[in-house]
């Protein structure tokens, strides 16, 4: 028997591996408007086996509303990969033309920002190109995708799956949402930064969580991102740290 419990967070939801995340097409211009984080989440499905959690990344608003009362610029989340390094596959399609070369690129980089802050080889130095995987599909692949959702106030989305038992990650997949324009902010205006989200949405796939603390809106796992921004392609030292109290120096 399963039993679900419901907590108050931004920007995370947990549920079991029956959890499937259904997409529509929504008005890309709306995109902005409905980037308020939910209120009531996250939903809580256990499960003997696996768990899965789903980390849900906005626009960031006007305003953020107020901090936490805790000062730490990290958040753990109590589950981590103990085989490396990790695999995961790359699916370039996408609607923006968006060459295979820059997508993979990008992500990569970004894999590698997280690498070089930890002795643990945390990702594979290659990566699989595939066209036929898919996000929020429990099949042990680590997918990294473009695609549309069903709020397009959403960035993008990770999901993380981890045993119940030892909190072991066994796989993540990636969504960038394409209601929204993706591209190398440095070189073109108006566009999300495929290498500024890869490395805050890797975070997630590495155990790290959001945190929505203003005086950390620095930091690349800020919870919250927009147009342009491209502070997030490095790690700061709140991120260092994090990473390394689960992996070590």
């Amino acid at each position: 028997m399963k039993k679900i419990i419901l907590a108050v967070f931004i920007g995370i939801v947990i549920f079991s591996v029956s959890g499937i995340v259904n997409a529509t097409i929504p008005a890309a211009e709306r995109a902005k408007e409905k980037s308020r984080a939910p209120e009531n989440s996250p939903m809580i499905d256990e499960d003997w086996e696996l768990e899965k959690v789903e980390f849900i990344h906005y626009v960031k608003p006007n305003n953020p509303g107020k901090p936490p009362k805790t000062n730490n610029c990290y958040k753990l989340m109590g589950v981590k990969w103990d085989i490396f390094p990790v695999n995961y596959i790359i699916n370039p399609i996408n609607n923006q033309g968006l060459s295979q070369d820059f997508i993979s690129s990008a992500i990569s980089i970004s894999a590698e920002n997280w690498d070089v802050e930890t002795s643990k080889e945390l990702f594979s130095d290659s990566y699989e190109i595939s066209t036929s995987v898919q996000y929020g599909v429990q099949d042990y692949q680590n997918a990294i995708v473009f695609g549309d959702h069903s709020n397009s106030g959403i960035i993008a989305i990770t999901s993380v799956w981890y045993t119940r038992v030892g909190k072991k990650i066994v796989e993540f997949d990636m969504l960038f949402n394409t209601d929204f324009a993706w591209g190398d902010a440095e070189i073109s205006s108006y566009v999300m930064d495929l290498q500024n989200i890869a490395t805050h949405e890797l975070g997630h796939a590495v155990g790290l969580s959001d945190i929505y603390n203003s005086v950390c809106a620095s930091v690349t796992m800020y919870g919250y991102s927009d147009y342009e921004e491209i502070q997030k392609r490095t790690l700061e030292q709140p991120d260092i740290i994090g990473l390394q109290k689960i992996y070590g120096i």
